[in-house]
């Protein structure tokens, strides 16, 4: 069995955002029911797909419809998962610490970056009334291919200006860790949600915290801070 290991020196931590910042409980089970009720709709459903991520779902019905038609029902999904997460977003709120925690990071000198699966009008739902400190925030909209997809991260690191090695990524989902390991960041999972301590660390997870704010307790002195 793999075993937590000690952070090194970073200089940028970057964050998931639901369920890692913020609780906004999300129903994706509700959302991905009235997927596949409007998929069998429009005659394009396929069973085998439900268990998939909700966007990759959306990606690989359009990807086998001609054009125009993928154009239609794309736009018509992503309408019905807006409406799911803007319903959570607007009661969504900072775990308790959180936001503190991301002061006492900036506080110290790190760069902060958040990258999220949601959209950005979600993201300031929540951010337009509590201040979560970050100098980079990438969403969905703001990216051609989200993570799991490494590009997601790298394109946040580069925007902070930062090489992997000298990040921490910190996130409440197994791929969040698998997106870290993958770019040759550092990993942090929180269980904040549904994750588990053992799965986190074989997915190369360094560390598991209770909550990203624990993070400034566990991180090391900055380099050069």
């Amino acid at each position: 069995m793999p075993h937590a290991r000690p952070l090194p020196p970073v200089s940028a931590v970057v964050f998931d955002f639901d369920g890692t910042l913020v609780r906004t409980d999300i129903d994706f089970a509700g959302i991905r029911g009235r997927l596949r009720d409007f998929f069998i709709i429009q005659g394009c459903w396929d069973e085998n797909l439900y268990q998939r991520y909700i966007l990759e779902m959306i990606d690989n019905i359009c990807a086998r419809l001609d054009e125009p038609r993928a154009r239609e029902i794309r736009r018509a999904a992503m309408q019905i998962v807006h409406h799911g997460e803007v319903a959570a977003c607007e009661r969504g709120e900072p775990y308790p610490g959180v936001p503190e925690a991301l002061e006492e990071l900036q506080r110290r000198g790190y760069r902060l970056g958040i990258f999220t699966r949601n959209s950005r009008p979600c993201c300031e739902l929540v951010l337009s009334r509590y201040r979560l400190l970050h100098d980079v925030l990438l969403t969905r909209d703001d990216v051609e291919n989200v993570k799991p997809n490494p590009e997601h991260l790298q394109e946040t690191l580069a925007r902070l200006g930062v090489r992997p090695e000298w990040a921490v990524v910190v996130g409440d989902h197994y791929t969040d860790v698998e997106t870290a390991v993958a770019c040759g960041a550092h990993a942090v999972g929180v269980l904040t949600t549904n994750g588990a301590r053992e799965r986190f660390i074989e997915c190369g997870a360094r560390l598991v915290l209770d909550s990203a704010a624990e993070l400034p307790g566990v991180l090391p002195a900055k380099p050069g801070g």
